[in-house]
């Protein structure tokens, strides 16, 4: 495993040349492209390709936000991030719809207060907390979840979208079904635009030969809740998708065990794992749901009586624990995520 953290992050194109860094020199992933003219880049491992698209001077009031998909191939330096090979279906065609799409969205231009990177090359995973202002925090992975069994894919692809201040609801409210955040099952989207009530917010994950899916071209899962599924179901190639549940913020664990509140003078530091599940949505099955794995070395825990970015002591191991989005529990339509806190093994 491996930790890197930054206090100089000066624009969108520097954060992603610390990530690409990172990921390259310190945890084996291949950059492919790096093309700062046209704001692209493109990583790989093994079956995990993710790309990049930032747009840093023109977007909507809300702030600028950087574009994320997922693939199973790398084409060309040339190719738009969304026309890789096998395409997953999520993140803007148009730079006009960065903020409304898969991303890290909403951060400015930069520059950035703090920046800290996971790596794991077990599971090859990378998990960034991005802090874009004092307090404020985005966070965004991909790689690889811990698999349970021997299924084909579980690679991944997330970003973070929180409603924007000002835009009508929902900033000031951690549970609403708008967010969407790493692996967030409890994102619920439909075909139309806006600030994240869409489809194309949601993490996806690469499936193959789950239970009842089709036995041809569907390649991916959607991260989210059942309620409209069917707006859920093509990528941009129209292959159908399936969904997936559980992860940050709609887990087994989480609806469980997400009223324990650590009390770090005795030790007692619970967390949560970001556990994945495969929905098989033929009636005839009952709906049956599946167990895929867990988020690796990464879950959740409330906040209270630890700082953002504090190191805890588990045992043998050292994590990290940051806000959601920002601690705190103003309810004026603020950036905040009152005690919700993501923590990493460091």
């Amino acid at each position: 495993m491996s930790y890197s953290t930054s206090t100089s992050i000066v624009s969108q194109a520097d954060l992603m040349t610390q990530v690409s860094t990172f990921a390259v020199s310190t945890n084996g992933w291949t950059q492919n492209n790096y093309d700062a003219g046209n704001k692209k880049m493109s990583l790989s491992k093994g079956n995990c390709f993710v790309h990049f698209w930032w747009d840093d001077t023109s977007a909507s009031i809300h702030g600028t936000s950087i574009g994320m998909y997922q693939s199973l191939g790398f084409i060309s330096a040339g190719t738009n991030p969304w026309a890789h090979t096998n395409d997953s279906g999520n993140g803007a065609n148009a730079s006009a719809n960065l903020d409304t799409e898969r991303g890290i969205k909403y951060i400015g231009p930069g520059p950035y207060t703090s920046l800290h990177m996971f790596g794991h090359t077990d599971t090859d995973v990378i998990y960034v907390a991005l802090e874009i202002a004092p307090g404020l925090y985005r966070h965004f992975g991909f790689g690889n979840i811990t698999k349970i069994g021997t299924w084909v894919g579980g690679e991944w692809v997330g970003g973070h979208h929180w409603n924007p201040q000002n835009s009508g609801a929902a900033a000031d409210f951690p549970s609403h079904f708008v967010h969407s955040v790493l692996l967030d099952g409890h994102h619920y989207g439909n075909t139309g635009g806006g600030f994240g009530n869409s489809v194309r917010v949601a993490a996806t994950m690469h499936i193959e030969g789950l239970p009842n899916q089709p036995t041809a071209n569907q390649y991916y899962g959607v991260v989210g809740r059942p309620e409209d599924f069917d707006a859920w179901d093509e990528d941009r190639d129209a292959n159908a998708r399936g969904l997936i549940e559980g992860g940050i913020r709609d887990g087994l664990g989480t609806q469980q065990f997400g009223w324990l509140q650590p009390d770090l003078s005795k030790g007692f530091i619970p967390i949560i794992p970001a556990e994945i599940f495969y929905w098989d949505l033929n009636p005839t099955t009952s709906e049956d749901r599946y167990p895929l794995g867990r988020m690796h070395n990464c879950g959740t825990i409330q906040m209270r009586g630890i700082d953002p970015q504090q190191a805890l002591t588990v045992g043998a191991d050292t994590w990290r624990a940051f806000p959601c989005v920002r601690k705190s529990f103003l309810q004026a339509n603020n950036y905040e995520s009152w005690n919700m806190g993501i923590i990493y093994k460091q």
